[in-house]
């Protein structure tokens, strides 16, 4: 990547207004003018997903919605956030993981930003003055948080968690924020509550695309997602001092909430149904402890980021290269030799399907590839399916995949299954009375799709043309040959 590109990346993702500017330059923008939040929006935006690079969506002059008010949708999942989509783009992202690792930079304090240009407090707090997109036709309400960041501190140290959950609107000054079990945000408003105190929080809508990446992450307990935003724009974020909360509030943001989050035990609404990534209204409707906003603070002209989750079989929800090359690094750091590619089915979601590729070595490697791709933190939540295949299958390719399935895995000899997984309310087959119970474990396979170890060379050659061929008769012949050349 040349230096010109990553300077325009990295301009792009510590500014939102400044990717919608380059992306602009780009050729990747379509405004859409007039459409209907309800609905339409939504249904707009699942269309551009039958592109594997969707256009960045900018709405305007939406239906029944403040004039200066934008809607941006598509930022993360654009070719020039993105880039090429395979395995090598899996290996390049591990190599230039010591590139990646700069130290982080802590968050700079300031005292004003362009998020303070205008405020409501008291009486006048209104959350309806933004875009109500009720995205999906089962939806239960309206969803303002789809790609927001939602800011908590540990009331135990100093340590302040930024994560992603989705956040729905209930009135002019109540949301809900859904977290599954055992999240960050989840784990610290717990330890309010217990204390008798409602737990502070700030919610962005729109934010530096940078800020979004990193609350997407798992990282570890105690890590700063603000400090590590900064190192990797290579300067601090800027942050005020939330003035209700004390929380930090990206200067830059868009949008941005304070209030509290109070204990189920005081004041609950439905939160609910929702159309989740996995494909379903898994999640129902259900009870969930409400936000209640005590300011809003907003820039002129705001833009509002929408990514609701959809079905995951269509191109444009695309795979995940950072999880695919996470588990890879994870699988090295344990020691198991001869991986040779890690990747992630994109039909199967973001968490449910990983297939890992190896040259086989010794008795029992692929069980010890298996084994560690299930249990390692990058694919312990919401996993599934673990499929470990040789070194010739090309994993990116589920076709190659499938095949490897139906014609080298004995399902009786070559198969583990491992209960009590962390699993959560958006895995659509956690059945009601597990729900019920508060149990959200899942069961998950692991399948040995590889020659078997002991007899892998006797096992019946592959009828293909040898790669090297292949490539020796494609030089041959091409400009020759039409569709050696498409």
């Amino acid at each position: 990547m040349t230096d010109r590109v990553n300077d325009e990346k990295t301009a792009a993702i510590a500014s939102l207004r400044e990717f919608l500017r380059i992306s602009e330059e780009r050729g990747e923008v379509q405004v859409v003018s007039g459409a209907d939040p309800d609905k339409e929006m939504g249904a707009l935006y699942e269309l551009s997903l039958d592109h594997l690079y969707p256009p960045v969506l900018l709405f305007k002059d939406m239906k029944g919605c403040a004039p200066d008010c934008r809607v941006i949708m598509n930022v993360r999942t654009s070719k020039m956030m993105v880039g090429e989509l395979n395995l090598d783009t899996v290996r390049a992202y591990r190599a230039g993981k010591d590139q990646r690792k700069v130290d982080p930079i802590p968050p700079r304090v300031v005292e004003a930003g362009p998020v303070m240009e205008n405020v409501m407090t008291g009486d006048a707090v209104d959350l309806r003055r933004f875009p109500q997109p009720v995205w999906h036709e089962e939806d239960g309400g309206v969803y303002l948080g789809t790609e927001c960041i939602v800011v908590v501190k540990d009331p135990d140290s100093d340590w302040i968690n930024v994560g992603t959950y989705r956040t729905q609107v209930h009135d002019k000054r109540i949301v809900t924020v859904f977290t599954e079990p055992g999240k960050h945000a989840d784990v610290i408003r717990r330890k309010y509550w217990a204390r008798g105190e409602a737990c502070p929080v700030v919610i962005c809508f729109g934010q530096p695309p940078v800020l979004g990446s990193v609350a997407r992450v798992g990282y570890g307990q105690g890590v700063s997602e603000l400090a590590i935003a900064g190192g990797q724009i290579g300067r601090a974020i800027d942050v005020i001092a939330g003035p209700r909360t004390g929380l930090p509030i990206p200067a830059d943001a868009e949008i941005a909430i304070e209030g509290v989050m109070v204990s189920p035990d005081v004041e609950t609404r439905p939160e609910g149904p929702f159309g989740e990534w996995p494909g379903y209204y898994a999640s129902g409707r259900r009870e969930e402890p409400v936000t209640r906003v005590e300011a809003i603070y907003y820039r002129n002209d705001p833009i509002v980021i929408g990514q609701p989750p959809v079905r995951p079989t269509q191109p444009g929800r695309q795979t995940h290269i950072a999880g695919a090359a996470a588990i890879w690094d994870a699988l090295e750091a344990a020691g198991v030799p001869g991986v040779v590619g890690v990747w992630k089915p994109s039909a199967a979601g973001t968490r449910f399907c990983n297939v890992i590729a190896i040259k086989q070595m010794h008795a029992g490697h692929a069980k010890m590839a298996g084994l560690v791709a299930c249990g390692c933190s990058a694919a312990a939540f919401l996993g599934r399916m673990t499929i470990v295949v040789d070194d010739d299958i090309d994993i990116t390719n589920q076709a190659e995949v499938m095949w490897a399935l139906a014609t080298r895995w004995d399902p009786k000899t070559q198969t583990d299954i491992i209960d009590g997984g962390w699993s959560g309310y958006l895995d659509p087959v956690v059945s009601p009375e597990k729900r019920e119970k508060g149990d959200m474990t899942n069961s998950r396979i692991i399948i040995y799709a590889v020659r078997p170890w002991h007899w892998k060379d006797d096992f019946p050659k592959v009828n293909a043309v040898s790669r090297d061929y292949a490539d020796e008769v494609r030089r041959k012949w091409r400009g020759r040959l039409k569709f050696l050349d498409e």
